[in-house]
């Protein structure tokens, strides 16, 4: 009785650490009901290769919403580095230089992101909408509007490759998620991020340098936007202007759905990729059966509401649990 009421205790803290976990488990078991083809190794290869610029670009958004801000240029800087190292890579067919670009791209858009919330305490929402829009005009301006080509053989091989069935740009996301999640849990930085998301007086207080903590995670958020621009590059075989445009709710939904608080402090990477993985999981499977796209919509912004929902009364029941 002991082992069984152990077992039982043990599997609550579980979902409460993660509330996507009985989503996720209900959308594969429906998924695999519902349609033969959900669980085939092609299926899930295509669905994780399709995913890995989101859960790149929503790891970034992960530790700035922990803060209790928001980036919502991240979708047109992962556009601006993906044309801006096109555009590069077709002049001087060099993957090291085109990934060198989107890079610095990322990192210059977040370095001033973070300057202007962090140092100058502009609003976030309001200061990225206008990152967003000067990122989403380069790409365009830049790319004439139209896809950038003359991607080296390279990267694109790089991108429709895959080992052990799991693609290689699958294996490039989950490899910033360990180092992410390492870097939230296990290091000082990390826990003064969390500190001042949970309550900036205590921050200030306790004599953490807001200031830098939040330049520092907009600066992520750019850098790993960055990262995102090349792996889409990969991805699609060109650099496409566009490719951030109808991200951005879907990036920051499924840090909202994993668990991760948008009032700052709660949350991780770990949960993201949940997030992530229910929102990916449930396009995929609707693709599966036919449901037409709008309607995909309306299931998904349904689902979102039931997710962050969920989160919030589980969190704050552990809340009065301590």
């Amino acid at each position: 009785m002991i082992k069984n009421g152990s077992m039982a205790k043990n599997s609550l803290n579980v979902i409460r650490n993660y509330p996507a976990i009985p989503i996720i488990l209900s959308l594969l078991l429906a998924f695999s009901l519902l349609s033969p083809f959900f669980l085939t190794g092609i299926n899930m290869e295509s669905m994780m290769a399709a995913n890995a610029v989101i859960l790149i670009a929503a790891i970034g958004q992960t530790f700035v919403l922990l803060t209790g801000g928001i980036d919502l240029s991240v979708s047109t800087v992962i556009s601006a580095s993906a044309v801006l190292s096109g555009v590069v890579m077709a002049s001087t067919q060099s993957v090291f230089l085109g990934v060198i670009t989107a890079i610095s791209v990322g990192i210059l858009f977040g370095l001033f992101n973070g300057v202007l919330i962090g140092h100058f305490g502009l609003t976030p929402f309001i200061t990225t909408m206008g990152t967003q829009l000067i990122a989403r005009g380069i790409a365009f301006v830049v790319s004439q509007g139209i896809a950038v080509k003359g991607t080296p053989d390279a990267i694109v091989f790089f991108g429709f490759s895959s080992f052990l069935g799991i693609p290689y740009i699958t294996l490039v996301s989950l490899g910033i998620l360990i180092i992410c999640s390492i870097l939230l849990t296990q290091t000082t930085w990390g826990r003064k991020i969390i500190l001042l998301g949970s309550n900036r007086k205590s921050a200030d207080f306790v004599g953490i340098n807001t200031k830098k903590i939040e330049m520092s995670v907009y600066l992520l958020s750019g850098f790993l936007a960055g990262i995102a621009g090349i792996i889409s590059v990969a991805n699609l075989g060109n650099a496409i202007p566009g490719v951030g445009d109808t991200i951005l709710l879907i990036i920051i939904g499924g840090v909202v759905l994993g668990g991760t608080s948008m009032n700052g402090g709660e949350g991780s990477v770990q949960r993201t990729i949940l997030g992530v993985g229910i929102l990916a999981i449930l396009t995929n499977g609707l693709n599966l059966i036919g449901i037409p796209f709008y309607d995909q919509l309306i299931i998904q912004g349904i689902l979102i509401f039931i997710g962050n929902g969920l989160a919030m009364k589980i969190s704050s029941k552990s809340s009065l649990a301590m």
